[in-house]
């Protein structure tokens, strides 16, 4: 560049100028830039879900992170494959994030994962989609097996390991094949492994392993039942109800094994050969209703444990050599409706107890040795339908209030010490077929009511103090004195001459005949 300076109002002259030497000058040289191209925006690349994978809490949806230098954001998606609809599960805008967790999935079926990659162009990419493994496999069944046990049937299984164990199902079957089985428990501790079950009933049982998927493997089955020999034979435990080892020559002791039978409602082990005390196992059978013990030779008390058997309908010791006082046990039994203890040593007086057993039919002491009064509370069993205290040494007066039994057919209390009369209400029980009131000390008049009012079959009234009968009401009777009447009144102070009736040979041979007894 040439720069001139100008000096105003110098003197002194400015110095000479050299002339600057030709340079020759060249034309200007223009440059024109390339044209720029004009380049759309790259959709990223698609990305690769690596893995799908799940427990019991959770699953797992692994991904390949995106190199995309324009990346946006990532989004799961989750696939219809039949519909081909997609919904969105979550989006996520770290590109380092590769791996994502749900929490409400069904591993039995088929769960199908999408990812999605979106640039900051608003561009996207759907990557293959993935699914895991399916859950087919049931878990691991149990071994189940059977204990058996004094009054019920213990079960145990093998424990179950799978990190996906969720329950045992106890389930229980009528039928043998488990069909219309139905749920009785379930048990959601593995290591819970046994179980105890009533054998009221016989039932096959199953266990089933289900996993938290719901899948469920079962185990082998087994019945609720075992089997044990008692005199050469097979008795189920349960299925056993009756057992009839009646008049088999048994000795001694009763099988003890009949104590297993813990559903046994009927023991017949009468006319056999039994000795010493009852078999304390009986007190064990809680579900027997029937015992029949009858004609051995068992000699003992009966002991207080008898109120063990709350069940028991029928109680059957006679004709054995039992002593001691009707324990008061007995009348807590109040389900009772048979009771026979006859032709024993029993001694002491019948207890007032006795009304306590409402539900009793049949009542038979005879041939023992009681003593005391005949408790007027029998009057108050309305179902008592036989009554025998027959040869024992009771005294007093026949009680009025038995006339309140309304349901009795036969009443026998011959042999005793009774004393007074018969009550006029005895000839009010309606359903009486059978009296015997011979071998007392009754007085008084027979009443005629027996003979108009009643039906009976069996009328004996002789070896007692009666003075005073109505012959007339006994021929007006209408009685079949050859077939049906049994009939005696000897042995008595009676003054009337025998009516005309009595010349019949059959009423006449028969009245003579038991006047000769």
């Amino acid at each position: 560049m040439l720069i001139v300076v100008f000096f105003e109002g110098c003197a002194s002259a400015p110095p000479e100028q050299k002339p600057e030497p030709m340079v020759q000058k060249s034309e200007p040289m223009v440059i024109i830039p390339d044209p720029v191209s004009d380049i759309p925006p790259k959709s990223p690349e698609p990305i690769v879900i690596t893995s799908v994978t799940y427990d019991r809490n959770e699953m797992n949806i692994f991904w390949q992170p995106s190199l995309d230098t324009n990346f946006q954001s990532y989004t799961l998606l989750q696939v219809d494959s039949a519909l081909n609809i997609k919904d969105t599960i979550t989006t996520i805008d770290d590109i380092s994030k590769n791996k994502y967790n749900i929490y409400s999935f069904d591993p039995k079926i088929e769960n199908w994962f999408m990812m999605r990659v979106t640039n900051k162009s608003g561009l996207y990419t759907d990557g293959l989609k993935k699914t895991h493994s399916l859950e087919t496999e049931p878990p691991k069944a149990s071994k189940l097996h059977k204990k058996k046990g004094r009054y019920d049937l213990g079960i145990r299984w093998t424990e179950n390991l799978d990190k996906d164990f969720f329950q045992y199902n106890l389930y229980r079957s009528k039928r043998s094949d488990m069909l219309e089985k139905e749920l009785v428990k379930t048990i959601i501790v593995s290591k819970d492994t046994a179980d105890i079950l009533a054998m009221d009933s016989v039932y096959f049982y199953q266990i089933g392993v289900e996993d938290v998927w719901g899948l469920e493997s079962f185990s082998n089955i087994v019945e609720g039942d075992y089997y044990i020999a008692i005199l050469g034979e097979r008795y189920s435990i349960v299925k056993t109800k009756e057992i009839d080892f009646s008049s088999k020559k048994i000795f001694d002791k009763a099988p003890r094994e009949i104590s297993q039978l813990i559903n046994l409602e009927k023991l017949f082990l009468q006319n056999n050969y039994l000795t010493g005390d009852l078999p304390d196992f009986l007190w064990e059978l809680k579900n027997l209703k029937v015992l029949n013990l009858s004609n051995n030779q068992f000699s003992c008390q009966i002991p207080g444990e008898i109120h063990l058997l709350q069940l028991l309908e029928e109680l059957w010791i006679s004709n054995n050599k039992i002593y001691g006082d009707v324990p008061h046990q007995v009348f807590s039994l109040k389900h009772l409706t048979h009771l026979n203890l006859s032709s024993n040593d029993i001694s002491g007086s019948l207890s007032e107890a006795v009304g306590y057993l409402t539900s009793l039919q049949y009542l038979n002491l005879y041939d023992n040795r009681l003593t005391g009064f005949i408790p007027v509370e029998l009057g108050g069993l309305p179902n008592l339908e036989f009554l025998s205290l027959g040869n024992n040494w009771i005294n007093g007066t026949i009680p009025i209030e038995l006339a309140d039994a309304k349901n009795l057919k036969s009443l026998g209390l011959f042999n005793n010490q009774l004393t007074g009369k018969i009550p006029i209400e005895i000839t009010e029980l309606e359903k009486l077929e059978y009296l015997s009131l011979f071998g007392n000390q009754l007085i008084g008049e027979v009443p005629s009511e027996l003979f108009t009012d009643l039906n009976l079959s069996y009328l004996r009234l002789n070896d007692n103090l009666f003075n005073e009968v109505d012959l007339t009401s006994i021929c007006n009777s209408g009685y079949n004195w050859d077939y049906t009447m049994y009939f005696d009144l000897s042995n008595n102070q009676f003054k009337e001459e025998l009516p005309i009736c009595f010349s019949e040979p059959t009423f006449f041979d028969l009245f003579k005949s038991f006047n000769k007894k």
